[in-house]
């Protein structure tokens, strides 16, 4: 079955990632007898009045293995609430003035049950702020062994 799965169309999911606490970056595991091709992933960082340029990274990583580390295309300011998008295919884009951009994700990317999706962002301040996370996916169901 896992040979025949890329071949195959997957259902699309999406998810509402739950908003962390304040001043902590987001992670969800991927449930259990699934296989994702992650389409896209988009969030919203409030950041605080700390003087810091802030730099999400999405990783994908399975255990202490990471897979994949992808930084968003610009850094974000303090005191700005700002979308940050990746992208299947996208290519980086910013246009001047407007609070979000989007980073491109490889195509075709899959991901096992095992695999862990998580922003790190670099200077999170103990006041910044996730919240409106979604993630969209092609999922496919592992048959029971």
């Amino acid at each position: 079955m896992a040979q025949q799965i890329p071949d195959q169309q997957g259902r699309i999911v999406v998810v509402v990632v739950p908003n962390p606490v304040v001043g902590a970056d987001w992670n969800y595991a991927i449930p259990v007898r699934t296989r994702w091709r992650v389409r896209s992933v988009q969030a919203t960082l409030q950041t605080s009045v700390f003087a810091a340029n802030r730099i999400p990274e999405l990783t994908f990583t399975i255990g202490v293995n990471e897979l994949l580390r992808i930084s968003a295309s610009q850094q974000q300011v303090a005191s700005l609430a700002f979308i940050t998008g990746w992208m299947e295919g996208e290519r980086a884009s910013l246009i001047a003035g407007q609070t979000s951009r989007v980073t491109a994700l490889p195509r075709g990317y899959l991901l096992n049950n095992q695999a862990v999706i998580a922003v790190v962002t670099v200077a999170l301040d103990v006041n910044d702020q996730w919240s409106d996370i979604v993630i969209v996916a092609e999922e496919w169901i592992e048959p029971l062994a």
